[in-house]
Parts: C-alpha cells; structure tokens; sequence
C-alpha cells in the first residue's frame, strides 16, 4: 500500500508553462483524503517552490536542490547538506577554466560570478530552451522577470565570498554546448565525495555526494515509518535517478528521457497531459 507520493517539479509535476493543472491539485488533494502523504523532490531551492505551492494551496515537505536541503510543511529547514569549502573552490576554478559560468545555491541566495549582462544571457538562452517558439525579444523580457535573475547576488570578491561563513549546497550551470557539459561532468565527477546529475541535456548539478534526492528521501520515508514498497516516487530526468534505484514503486513520466524510462516499473502520461494526476488515480483506483 502506497502511503507517500513524492513527485519532481519540473517536467514532472509542472507543465510547459511551468504550472500545476488543476486537475493535478485535485488528484493531490483526494490522495491526502486518503492518508497518503504528498511531498515534493525537486531541484529547486525553496524560493521557487514556495510560490507554486502557495498558489495552489498544496502544503508539503519539500526535498530541494536535489537533496541539498530538506524542509517541512512550514518551510523550516530539518535537514541541510552543504559542499566543503575546498572542494566548492575546486569545482569553482575548473568551471572558470573551462569558461562555464554556474549559478551558486547557498543557505543566503543564490550567487553567480557573471556579470548582470552575463546572467540575462544565460537566463534569455533558458527561457528560449523552454520556449523555442519566443522571439529574442520576447525571451528577454520573460527572462528579466525570472525569479532566477530577479533574486540573484553577484559575486565581486570571489576570494571574500568563499571565505565567508555561506554555506554552498549546489552549483548549477547550463551552456549551450552540450559536449562541454558532458566534459564537465566527467572532470567534476571525478571529485570525491561529489554528486554530478541533471535537469536537463543542458545543464550540469553538483551537490555533497550525500545530498542526493533518493538518498534523503529514504531517511524521511523511514522517519516517517514507512517501508520502502509503500513509497512512490515520480520523475523525468537524470536528478530523479537516485529516487528511482533507492524505490521500487516508480513511475516515469511519458516525456521522461530513456534512462529513466528503463529502469521505472511504470511509465505514466507527460507533463503536459495530467501525467502525476493518471498515476495518482491509478494507486487510488487499486487501494480502494
């Protein structure tokens, strides 16, 4: 018997418009009626989820920045996992070798080495990735609105920066050139201690080895009492992967990539056609 559903955010619980359906906030809701927990495990940091549960009334624990940070109901912060200063100087250098800027998620923001010109950038190549139908134009302007690039902090003293008491829990960074990225994984990968995953063909995520989404899943799951078989976990992408081997009741979104697809015990509808919500009535259906 299921008794905790916990769902990615991005092409996963989230539309193309990056919104929940209706329908999904409905499907969650006759799930809690019936004593199953629902939890969100994202790559977001808090400050981007926190809207989207408030405007659909949903409220959860949250497993962010794929494992970094681990958050109640309310908000308050039960478990943080941070990078050690050395290594994030180590990650940071071999990202600015390469030429790679990344954004910095810390327990004080979000930080970026990029010049502000450098962020709109980025965030306009992003907003063309998740909307290739947009002019420039429009991308620039949907861009600057971005929370991304709305809350972001500049780094003017790297040196002062890593040398303060921030704690860092996750870089991210996204390039157009996907070998690059490639590149970059397998050199940061080889860190100790590292974590290297994905939202996307685009992008690269590092966290502490530890702070991975199955990883602090599984220690919420068994605090909370339950069995692993009573756990179902719903993803599309390379940051979902550790929910996948870490749970056996796993569903993959129908717009999941084929690595995820593969090793899912379900496949369910996409993002875009109430996918969570098929999957939420389908373990409804069978546990009446």
């Amino acid at each position: 018997m299921i008794k905790l559903i916990a769902s990615d955010m991005d092409g996963t619980l989230l539309n193309e418009k990056h919104k929940i359906d209706k329908e999904t906030v409905v499907a969650i809701k006759k799930a809690e009626e019936a004593g199953i927990v629902f939890a969100i495990s994202t790559g977001r940091e808090y400050e981007t989820v926190e809207p989207v549960l408030k405007e659909n009334n949903i409220k959860c624990q949250c497993v962010l920045m794929n494992g970094a940070e681990y958050r109640d109901e309310c908000g308050n912060i039960l478990q943080e996992i941070n990078i050690e200063q050395n290594t994030a100087t180590r990650i940071i250098n071999i990202l600015q070798e390469e030429k790679v800027t990344a954004r910095i998620f810390t327990n004080k923001g979000i930080h970026t080495t990029d010049t502000k010109e450098e962020a709109l950038k980025e965030m306009v190549y992003r907003t063309l990735s998740f909307n290739p139908h947009f002019t420039q134009e429009e991308a620039i302007k949907v861009a600057k609105l971005q929370p991304y690039f709305v809350n972001l902090k500049y780094i003017s003293d790297l040196d002062e920066f890593l040398n303060s008491d921030m704690e860092i829990r996750k870089f991210v960074a996204f390039h157009n050139n996907t070998e690059l990225i490639n590149k970059m994984k397998k050199i940061i990968g080889e860190i100790k201690g590292i974590a290297v995953s994905s939202s996307f063909r685009d992008n690269i995520e590092v966290t502490d080895i530890t702070a991975q989404k199955g990883i602090i899943l599984a220690k919420v799951s068994e605090k909370m009492g339950f069995k692993r078989d009573e756990v179902l976990v719903l993803g599309d992408s390379f940051n979902d992967y550790s929910m996948f081997t870490e749970f056996t009741e796993s569903v993959a979104m129908g717009n999941a990539i084929p690595e995820i697809k593969e090793i899912a015990k379900y496949i369910t509808d996409t993002n875009n056609n109430l996918g969570v919500a098929k999957a939420i009535y389908k373990v409804l259906e069978e546990q009446k």
